[in-house]
């Protein structure tokens, strides 16, 4: 339950329910809420429990807030960290991937390679399926759809289109 929730709620208490304790668990900051000494966790109000589970990976750091949290029988404190920031990494190369739909255009400050990227010939691989489509159309009798040279010869145009010119972009940018 929010502290905002509980004190709006007194301000005018006859408009909506009673604010209700959902989850036991307190907020707590360094300092004024929780202290850390000789293995054991005092928090403000004359609390002192001992710690039996520590990580200590990251002990070089500050502490920040923490969460004091009921759960299943046993009170757990999770405590946030402030780690700063990593240095930026600065990269020794840098390697561009320009893909246009014409072009494919990679390479560092030294070499640039192009490549086509073959969407020219699936275009063309589609609009040969659609003009099977619009010669063996009629509205009375679809005749593409029930002849099966014509369906097969459809089906393979799109599965041309579809695989064609993917796979083989991709392995050319691997493996360059």
């Amino acid at each position: 339950m929010h502290l905002q929730n509980a004190n709006a709620w007194r301000n005018n208490p006859k408009k909506g329910r009673r604010p209700r304790v959902k989850k036991l668990s307190m907020l707590l900051h360094q300092g004024s809420g929780y202290r850390i000494k000789e293995g054991y966790v005092e928090i403000i109000g004359g609390i002192r429990m001992k710690i039996i589970g520590w990580d200590r990976r990251y002990d070089q750091y500050e502490n920040g807030e923490a969460r004091l949290v009921y759960r299943g029988g046993e009170m757990v404190l999770w405590i946030s960290k402030k780690v700063p920031k990593p240095q930026p990494y600065k990269p020794r190369d840098a390697i561009a991937v320009d893909i246009n739909e014409k072009k494919m255009v990679y390479g560092d400050d030294r070499i640039n390679k192009e490549r086509d990227t073959k969407i020219g010939e699936a275009h063309r691989w589609k609009l040969l399926a659609e003009s099977l489509q619009k010669k063996y159309f009629s509205p009375r009798y679809p005749a593409w759809r029930r002849r099966k040279a014509i369906l097969n010869r459809i089906r393979s145009y799109h599965r041309r289109l579809g695989t064609h010119w993917r796979t083989g972009l991709e392995k050319h940018l691997l493996r360059s």
